[in-house]
């Protein structure tokens, strides 16, 4: 009985629904709204150049406002791009009806949106496009310059057709906020791992002067404050610090040298620039460190050598050592010369010649003679001592050493020479005349696999009549066997003067 009760129910309720839709036709008024129509003029791919303007002008119509009244409405444009964390995340461009604007934007190609919101209606319409950035300052070679007496960074950027396009004063072509102050020292590039602070960088793109060093957006040249070199530090900072060197070792590890110490850092193993890393444990000092490391980037060994100003030796640090350590002499007929060499160090390299090798330039504090030590930094073997004998030698201002045959090349004012050490012959290779020389190296890429040229001897000159900061040339050459001349392989000029140079890898 209560079944069919329960049933009654249903269909009563049924019954008085239909009939309660059915009285509650026609009661309501339908009123057109503004609708979005059409919007002409934006393509479905928009492309632009980082650091260019970029104008798009689209077109709108709207089915009730035909002569598209723009303050009825507001506008925006957003793109997807990475949030620097592995993520992605949604960015304004524009609140503008226009696009017209400087690209900031990265290289890239991205998903984009175009929005128009009608404000009485507040029904939002969004329109997808592809936005398509190509960085034309994107890859090349970035010199740290003087320039009226300033520093300033210029750059010889890779071009499609595999040239290089001279870019002058690089910051303030792409609008970064970061203004140098003092005289230039360095610029060096390696991928850091994801570092610490708000900016999210792996790859490190240093610029370092007299009063200061901080790295930028490696492919925007964005700058914050927190991007200084500082922000890497732990611990109490040396007041008015900065670097004079700072070298990759393997992976996402750097030495770094500054104010006379020398820190150690390990993105992997979370070990940062904290504690000075020039302190011999066995003794419980510290020692005032050269600014030269003398270790091969691309090892996992972990074998770097530091020379210790303070009580003039050389010494090392291994692994991820918090401190460093001497060198024990070699026993018998294959000790050639002490560690602990009692001399001023002039200037230090490893370099990958005789399988990898020190190279340390000495000087006798005692009559200021000029001494070559080699020696294998994995196992303490000593290959070579003897007095320098090149030609004006004690006067030369900069030094670089061959990777593929040893030999020294040194600068005195105007003129390059080549020091074969095996002979010990001395031979002029350029006399730049007028021209002064500011910068001498091997340079050593980091992506040995796809840019084979490191074994090219770069040499930045200047015309010392001129200082506008367009005297400037770089000449790159090709060092060949048994003491031949010089080969020019590329020559480019207009920048400043060229005192420390580091090549954008992609």
């Amino acid at each position: 009985m209560k079944l069919k009760i329960y049933h009654l129910f249903l269909l009563m309720l049924c019954v008085f629904t239909v009939i309660s839709c059915k009285k509650d036709i026609g009661n309501y008024d339908y009123v057109a709204i503004n609708e979005l129509q059409e919007i002409n003029g934006l393509p479905a791919e928009v492309a632009a150049v980082y650091g260019k303007a970029i104008k798009v002008v689209p077109e709108v119509k709207f089915t009730l406002d035909p002569n598209f009244d723009e303050s009825k409405y507001t506008f925006e444009w957003t793109y997807i791009g990475p949030n620097g964390l592995g993520g992605q995340k949604l960015f304004t461009l524009a609140k503008t009806k226009n696009l017209d604007l400087v690209m900031q934007v990265i290289a890239g190609t991205y998903q984009a949106f175009y929005a128009i919101t009608d404000k009485a209606t507040g029904v939002k319409y969004s329109n997808k496009f592809t936005l398509k950035v190509v960085n034309e300052i994107n890859e090349g070679w970035i010199m740290m310059n003087e320039a009226n007496g300033k520093a300033r960074v210029d750059m010889l950027s890779l071009n499609a057709n595999n040239g290089f396009d001279l870019v002058i004063d690089l910051l303030a072509t792409t609008g970064s906020a970061l203004k140098l102050e003092g005289k230039p020292i360095m610029t060096y590039t390696y991928s850091t791992g994801l570092l610490i602070g708000p900016d999210a960088i792996s790859y490190g793109l240093y610029f370092g002067t007299d009063q200061g060093t901080t790295k930028v957006d490696p492919n925007s040249f964005k700058w914050t404050k927190t991007m200084g070199l500082t922000y890497e530090m732990f611990g109490d900072v040396p007041q008015g610090f900065y670097a004079d060197v700072i070298q990759q070792r393997s992976g996402n590890a750097s030495y770094m040298i500054g104010k006379n110490n020398a820190y150690y850092y390990e993105r992997t193993q979370n070990i940062y620039y904290s504690a000075p890393i020039n302190y011999i444990n066995a003794e419980q000092k510290a020692f005032d460190v050269a600014p030269f490391i003398a270790g091969n980037h691309t090892s996992s060994t972990g074998v770097t050598i530091f020379y210790d100003k303070t009580n003039r030796r050389f010494v090392r640090h291994s692994g991820t050592a918090a401190t460093s350590t001497t060198l024990p002499d070699p026993t018998g007929t294959q000790k050639l010369f002490s560690f602990s060499t009692g001399m001023d160090l002039v200037y230090m390299r490893w370099v990958s010649f005789n399988g990898g090798e020190v190279f340390a330039v000495l000087k006798d504090p005692a009559n200021g003679k000029r001494y070559l030590a080699r020696f294998n930094p994995a196992n303490n073997a000593q290959s070579y001592y003897a007095e320098i004998t090149a030609t004006d030698f004690t006067n030369a201002e900069l030094y670089a050493i061959s990777p593929e045959f040893g030999y020294i090349f040194y600068v005195v004012g105007s003129k390059l020479y080549q020091y074969d050490m095996v002979y010990k012959t001395t031979k002029l290779m350029v006399d730049f005349g007028s021209k002064k020389v500011s910068y001498l190296n091997f340079y050593e890429f980091k992506t040995t696999s796809k840019y084979k040229d490191g074994n090219k001897l770069m040499v930045g000159s200047y015309d010392a009549t001129k200082s506008d900061g367009t005297e400037g040339s770089l000449n790159i050459y090709t060092v060949p066997s048994l003491n031949g001349e010089l080969v020019l392989d590329k020559s480019y000029t207009g920048f400043g003067r060229i005192k420390s140079l580091t090549y954008r890898e992609r």
